[in-house]
């Protein structure tokens, strides 16, 4: 049994050693050639055996330095100290934190090699670029300090926004500039970058910040009911209508803003009405031959392509040019990689109040956050951090959990659910008009009871 078992064991050992041969010595310079750290190689002298690409691209030293001695370097003060040097020097492993040109920051460890004897046989050093989380720590300490006020304006309801990068700061001081003269808007930009925000930053620095700032998605609301629910009816206009009649929502922002979101959405029908009430100031319920005098200032917003869209016969060309007297456009968050650190401590701060915890950035979470292409822009952000808050044990944050539980797409869900999800984008619209829950039930023509119920159901406070 003991000769069987040894002869196992030596089957074991012998098909280890296979596989280990089975790296050659070119598949392993191969392997250190694709390391994201500079190798260097020397001997207990100093004399650079072997280098990867990357210690030649971060160190910036020519590729032909094997065989030459890291002190002919040192002595021609193309390198101002030697970790290998050090290393052999004091026989032990040594650090040293290069600082290069142009903001980049190199790490240096040397470690020795000791043969049979104890005695130093090869040095091996490994380099690293550090610049990203040594910005990152930087970045991470003044937006602290910047946005702790901030943080606590927003609080206490005062409008901001959480801007930084340079391209965003232009575009808020675009923003309050225009902001103080009464024309039309449009807002344009990908889905999440922050539209809807910076409409209602637009009203609450306009004449108009003491009146209604009233949202309405296009997009939401049923093309059937989106002409009754922006002009109102009057009673008996059709079938199904309260007795009463309706009034609209132009009725409810008479005096204020009427931001309408995903304006590319609108029915086509509906645009010549909307054109109309933009040039002349009037409008008509449904029903009616009665002009009512109107006074609102429309933003409007689109993440779509309204030239395309325009070529396609989908948008008015007129109602376009009536609604772009001023047109900002909002650049996604990839291409602003200044606003993500703080909006992320800023979205960090509030779900750490609103949960009654103390999650905490750390160096690695922040470079991932940094590096990710944010196809949802803002509005992903918000809801990573989110997730990540929830989902976090301890109090450091991990990113990878945020994708633990992904939602599924509008194409994934069952048709109850995709109802669902829009009825409740159409209940908060009409939250945001009226101002109580039977004016709600009167409004869209169900019993107050429902209302309530649907509210429950989908968490709308």
């Amino acid at each position: 049994m003991f000769l069987i078992k040894k002869i196992d064991s030596l089957n074991k050992a012998h098909k280890r050693w296979c596989i280990i041969m089975q790296l050659s010595k070119d598949d392993l310079l191969k392997c250190i050639n694709q390391s994201v750290d500079g190798i260097m190689i020397s001997d207990h002298r100093g004399v650079i055996l072997y280098v990867n690409e990357q210690y030649i691209a971060l160190t910036k030293l020519s590729k032909d330095i094997i065989g030459h001695n890291m002190q002919e370097y040192v002595e021609a003060k193309v390198v101002e100290q030697s970790t290998c040097l050090s290393a052999i020097k004091h026989n032990r492993v040594y650090t040293r934190i290069h600082h290069e040109l142009n903001d980049v920051e190199i790490i240096s460890v040397s470690k020795p090699v000791y043969n049979k004897k104890k005695e130093i046989e090869y040095v091996i050093t490994n380099v690293r670029d550090i610049s990203t989380y040594i910005n990152i720590e930087k970045n991470l300490k003044q937006t602290d300090r910047k946005f702790g006020e901030l943080f606590d304006a927003i609080k206490e309801n005062k409008q901001e926004l959480v801007v930084s990068s340079p391209e965003m700061i232009n575009i808020m001081h675009l923003a309050q500039k225009v902001s103080k003269v009464d024309t039309s808007i449009l807002l344009l930009g990908e889905t999440g970058v922050g539209k809807d925000v910076f409409a209602e930053f637009i009203h609450k620095n306009s004449i108009r910040k003491g009146e209604r700032f009233i949202a309405l998605n296009c997009g939401a609301i049923p093309n059937e009911l989106m002409e009754s629910e922006l002009f109102g009816y009057e009673a008996g206009s059709f079938t199904g209508g309260l007795k009463e009649g309706k009034q609209g929502i132009l009725y409810h922002a008479n005096k204020g803003t009427l931001f309408l979101d995903e304006i590319g959405d609108l029915p086509y029908h509906l645009q010549v009405k909307l054109l109309r009430v933009l040039e002349k100031r009037k409008y008509s319920p449904i029903g009616s031959v009665k002009e009512i005098p109107l006074n609102i200032r429309v933003i409007a917003a689109t993440n779509k392509n309204i030239q395309e869209q325009i070529r396609n016969n989908k948008f008015r060309e007129d109602l376009y040019y009536r609604l772009s007297v001023l047109t900002l456009l909002i650049p996604p968050l990839r291409k602003r990689q200044g606003d993500i650190i703080p909006l992320a401590v800023y979205f960090l701060k509030k779900y750490n109040s609103k949960y009654g915890v103390s999650k905490k950035f750390d160096t690695d979470t922040l470079i991932q956050l940094q590096r990710y292409h944010w196809p949802g822009n803002v509005r992903e952000l918000k809801n990573i951090i989110e997730k990540m808050v929830i989902l976090s044990q301890g109090d450091i944050l991990d990113f990878q959990l945020a994708f633990a539980h992904e939602e599924i797409t509008e194409e994934q869900l069952s048709l109850k659910s995709f109802l669902g999800k829009k009825e409740k984008e159409y209940l908060i619209n009409m939250k945001k008009v009226y101002k109580t829950t039977r004016e709600v039930a009167k409004a869209i023509g169900v019993d107050h009871s429902t209302v309530v119920r649907k509210y429950k159901k989908y968490g709308i406070s």
